[in-house]
């Protein structure tokens, strides 16, 4: 019909004009121009837009400056007082972090306008986002505990894994018949020793199972000065990189139905756990092998894939729309990254 009515208007628009003709026979000026350009194909070439990376302002703060803030606001001396209250008390300090506007940004990005109480100050059922951060291995690990289907219904094995948030390296793991604090206490005391971890220099991070928040895990990490960090209730996004694992070991197309035993269950997991920190190109560091980033290697794989890059490109410059680079990992890893202003 509408090509139709457009014949219409070519037979009379060189009498009356297009824009008379159009509007004779109800149709849209540009409409008609449009369909018309696209018929004889000279539809003119639509430019690009080329988005560009939001520019900083100046007066922002740094990632550091907005955890400085945050960390003061839900200290001890602070966390029942008011962003004004907090602003005046370190005003008279000698002390200016931000201004009170800012501070109640900050509180609002991160849930934690209402009750910022911590540890046995904190109101039931008041729990703050965790906030952690990673620029080197062994700085923040994540643990948690998954279930294996058994050799019948009902029945499975417990596997738990410690993974490095940085390399994503999987740095302990066992398989048990049950979920217990005691087995968790082993495994983590094991895992510390192995990777030489010194007092105060690492976080240890899960979800609020009981054996992750039971008083003999707590014990152990006291006597090993290791920062405990627990998620939100029925929040799966605070401990990301575990269950990313966990994904990632039960999509493997040779993942049982069911293990047969124990010692199935075992054998199966080490050979995952070898290929995953040893074989595995994982897409979260730039494609490195995690064992190669947590023991320092990455520069040389890194190093030798650039002159590959380079040789490619110095034979052919033609076939690549600029200098080709090696891609990197990460420079930090954040769970909860802050937001920024």
């Amino acid at each position: 019909m509408t090509e139709t009515l457009d014949e219409q208007i070519t037979d009379f628009s060189p009498k009356v004009g297009v824009q008379a003709a159009c509007n004779a026979f109800g149709i849209n000026a540009r409409s008609y121009r449009h369909r018309r350009q696209a018929r004889a194909g000279k539809l003119p070439a639509r430019k690009r837009q080329v988005k560009t990376k939001r520019k900083e302002h100046p007066a922002a703060l740094s990632m550091a400056e907005k955890l400085r803030v945050l960390e003061e606001l839900c200290s001890e001396r602070f966390y029942d007082s008011a962003p004004q209250q907090v602003h005046a008390t370190l005003l008279d300090e000698g002390v200016h972090l931000c201004s009170v506007s800012t501070m109640y940004r900050l509180l609002v990005d991160h849930g934690l306008t209402g009750d910022r109480r911590r540890g046995g100050h904190q109101r039931r059922g008041q729990h703050a986002m965790p906030v952690l951060h990673a620029t080197k291995p062994n700085e923040c690990w994540s643990w948690d505990i998954t279930k294996l289907p058994g050799p019948q219904k009902r029945m499975f094995y417990y596997l738990y894994s410690i993974i490095d948030i940085f390399s994503r390296k999987i740095v302990g793991w066992t398989v048990a018949e049950r979920e217990s604090e005691l087995i968790a206490r082993v495994l983590i005391q094991r895992t510390t020793e192995r990777e030489g971890i010194k007092p105060e220099t690492l976080t240890l991070h899960s979800d609020r199972g009981s054996a992750m928040i039971s008083g003999t895990v707590a014990e152990l990490l006291s006597e090993l000065a290791v920062t405990k960090s627990h998620s939100r209730p029925r929040v799966s996004n605070d401990n990301p990189f575990i269950e990313a694992n966990f994904k990632t070991l039960k999509y493997r197309p040779d993942y049982p139905r069911r293990f047969q035993s124990i010692q199935h269950a075992r054998s199966w997991a080490k050979e995952f756990f070898h290929w995953y920190n040893y074989e595995h190109y994982h897409s979260g560091i730039g494609f490195l092998h995690p064992a190669d980033l947590h023991a320092g290697r990455h520069e040389r794989v890194i190093e030798k894939r650039q002159a590959t890059l380079d040789a490619a490109y110095a034979r052919n410059p033609a076939r690549f729309n600029r200098k080709p680079k090696a891609s990197r990992p990460p420079e930090e890893t954040w769970i909860n990254k802050p937001l920024m202003n």
